[in-house]
């Protein structure tokens, strides 16, 4: 498997959000260096451009970038964030036999609205899916049909009805066991799958460093037989982590067990035929 470290902050809604980009150097230290290259992320906000996503210029230069080096790559890709919409350029390249599997404590599917741009990350299973054609033009479209979502919770009503409207398949925290997400992805009738976790799927007392924790998530056990289950009897296509900011380096030292476990069961799978 080769890296992809993408310290992009710019797609959180977060005013911390620049402690993901510390967070993806704190994980880059304990992977392999030779199959590791960091994308770099520009220095300022960017500009939204009057389009519905904020910073718009520069989570756009950072997809494309993310999006050049997967499609390069020899190896499946694990990009490792950074916020959640880092994943968006690794999508390059998948094909329809590709079931998207986004394990997450929330959707993504923020509604798109120029009157009132969002964070990219909470809308970055919508540009996957569902965008104006301007909006990141190098990407493919995902269809809903291969998109499964699981380990949500607190969903507002409008994202529910927006995920049910799309036909995409929600399994909710208490939902996502493994033999029910197996389920799920083998009734998109994919051979193989791309897995993006993001860490607000985790139970706040289980990693420290969460922008935006919320109670009743999974364990770190539970999060890699998710991860398991979900890639079982698949080739790996490739992969996203995001979403950790510790507070300081050495509470991020405490969360690497769990974090590190996460990237472990991501790379075993990578290596299944």
């Amino acid at each position: 498997m080769q890296f992809l470290v993408v310290g992009q902050w710019q797609g959180s809604a977060s005013s911390r959000a620049m402690r993901l980009g510390d967070g993806a150097t704190a994980i880059a230290a304990d992977l392999p260096r030779a199959s590791t290259t960091v994308v770099d992320v520009p220095t300022g906000a960017g500009d939204r451009l009057e389009t519905a996503v904020a910073r718009y210029t520069s989570v756009l230069a950072v997809a494309d970038r993310v999006a050049e080096e997967t499609g390069v790559a020899s190896e499946p890709v694990l990009v490792v964030g950074g916020d959640g919409a880092s994943v968006l350029g690794a999508t390059v390249g998948l094909g329809p036999d590709t079931a998207f599997v986004r394990i997450a404590g929330s959707s993504g599917y923020r509604a798109l609205n120029r009157a009132q741009p969002v964070a990219a990350e909470t809308a970055a299973l919508r540009i996957l899916v569902d965008r104006a054609d301007e909006l990141f033009p190098a990407l493919p479209v995902l269809p809903a049909s291969s998109v499964v979502v699981a380990g949500v919770r607190g969903l507002d009503d409008a994202e529910d009805a927006a995920l049910d409207r799309a036909g995409i398949t929600r399994l909710d925290v208490d939902a996502a066991t493994p033999d029910a997400l197996a389920a799920a992805v083998d009734a998109t009738g994919a051979t193989s799958v791309f897995v993006h976790v993001d860490l607000d799927v985790l139970d706040p007392s289980e990693v420290d460093g969460l922008l935006e924790p919320v109670p009743f998530g999974l364990d770190g056990a539970g999060l890699v037989e998710r991860i398991q289950a979900a890639t079982r009897g698949r080739r790996l296509a490739g992969a996203a982590l995001t979403g950790f900011a510790p507070v300081d380096p050495e509470r991020a030292v405490d969360d690497l067990g769990v974090i590190l476990r996460v990237v472990g069961a991501l790379t075993s799978a990578s290596r299944v035929a």
